[in-house]
């Protein structure tokens, strides 16, 4: 578990690494794009903006809304798939937790390898495959950065007749509206987090270690988002609200099925 937690912050901290080193504040389009980074990125989601910007009678905000619900549709089968697989998880830890107690005091290299051999057994027996669980994590930092980018240094951004939203200017931080939407932000970050934890509590209540995972995300994520939206534009704090709108919904669709299981 140690290992594969080093492994998710690894990825984290080497995909910041590498978008960091191109970040501008320049706006973005086709002649200042400038990078891996950029043009693969960040230039092909201010473009999708943009198309759907003109689709929908020049109205950026809900370009916006939009362009974050179909990108989070087209992720949605890697994102069911990770919440499988933390499903799993959560239902192998008694077992997984009986292997560890049985070699807790053997350390020697054969009673470690059969460790191993018994944790891979296991991991077979409910096709379960530990890798999923660091997709999820590894998938939405590049997503998040590359939103934040098209976002903040889309050219319609700046412009004041383009960017405003039912009265509210796009590209303003740290307003009243920015407050609100920041509160309804992390009011639906605890809703989803709490309809997460109530599906994992059941198989996870004798172990310490998910029960404490479980307090963090759900004080922590809001927090978060709260800050966040508060001092990045107000567009993009509606990321944030379609996205965790997507997180509930999705979370209601594929329910059901494990459920009957």
């Amino acid at each position: 578990m140690k290992k594969k937690l080093s492994l998710v912050v690894s990825l984290i901290l080497a995909i910041g690494l590498m978008t960091g080193c191109s970040i501008s504040t320049k706006s973005i389009t086709p002649e200042t794009a400038s990078g891996l980074w950029d043009k693969v990125f960040v230039l092909p989601l201010a473009t999708f903006i943009t198309f759907l910007y003109n689709i929908l009678s020049q109205n950026l905000g809900f370009a916006i809304i939009l362009a974050t619900a179909i990108i989070r549709l087209i992720l949605m089968p890697l994102y069911s798939k990770s919440n499988k697989s933390m499903a799993v998880m959560q239902e192998i830890q008694p077992e997984m937790q009986k292997i560890q107690k049985k070699y807790e005091n053997k350390k020697d290299q054969a009673s470690q390898a059969k460790m191993q051999t018994e944790m891979m057994d296991l991991y077979k027996k409910y096709n379960y495959n530990p890798m999923m669980g660091c997709i999820l994590p590894f998938l939405q930092m590049p997503v998040f950065l590359a939103f934040y980018q098209a976002i903040s240094r889309h050219p319609l951004i700046k412009d004041a007749a383009a960017a405003e939203f039912f009265g509210i200017n796009l590209g303003a931080t740290g307003t009243m509206p920015n407050y609100i939407l920041a509160f309804i932000v992390a009011g639906l970050t605890i809703l989803s987090q709490r309809m997460m934890n109530k599906n994992m509590a059941s198989s996870a209540q004798q172990n310490q270690t998910s029960n404490m995972m479980m307090k963090v995300m759900t004080y922590y994520f809001p927090f978060a988002m709260f800050s966040i939206t508060i001092g990045t534009p107000f567009a993009f704090g509606l990321y944030f609200l379609t996205g965790q709108i997507m997180t509930i919904v999705q979370y209601l669709i594929f329910k059901k099925p494990q459920a009957k299981k």
